[in-house]
């Protein structure tokens, strides 16, 4: 059984961008259904999932935003408050498929 409610397991080329700071392959997310979303310096609308932010660990955390404070240019805390307010999202395209264990979902 997998260590989260809802995850999303990594392709080929997710493990190639994300594996160090995900290495088996699997990250949280608050839920399977994907969104669509307009993504900075992205011109066409992504389909996301959510990362489950609460769920990764602090060395996950601190891997993710030095990325992307480096990639950006954006402080970690300026990263952090728009985690905050609009979570962060992982592209579809990087993803291999998706689980849940909360039965909830299914009616």
């Amino acid at each position: 059984m997998n260590k989260y409610a809802t995850w999303v397991r990594l392709n080929v080329e997710g493990k190639r961008l994300w594996g160090n700071i995900f290495p088996d392959g699997v990250v949280p997310v608050q839920t399977i259904t994907a969104q669509r979303a307009r993504l900075k310096g992205i011109r066409e609308i992504e389909s996301v999932f959510t990362v489950n932010w609460e769920a990764l660990t602090i060395e996950q955390q601190q891997a993710i935003l030095d990325r992307l404070s480096k990639r950006t240019g954006a402080t970690k805390e300026t990263i952090i408050k728009e985690i905050s307010n609009i979570g962060l999202p992982i592209r579809r395209r990087y993803t291999a498929g998706c689980g849940t264990n909360r039965m909830d979902l299914f009616p």
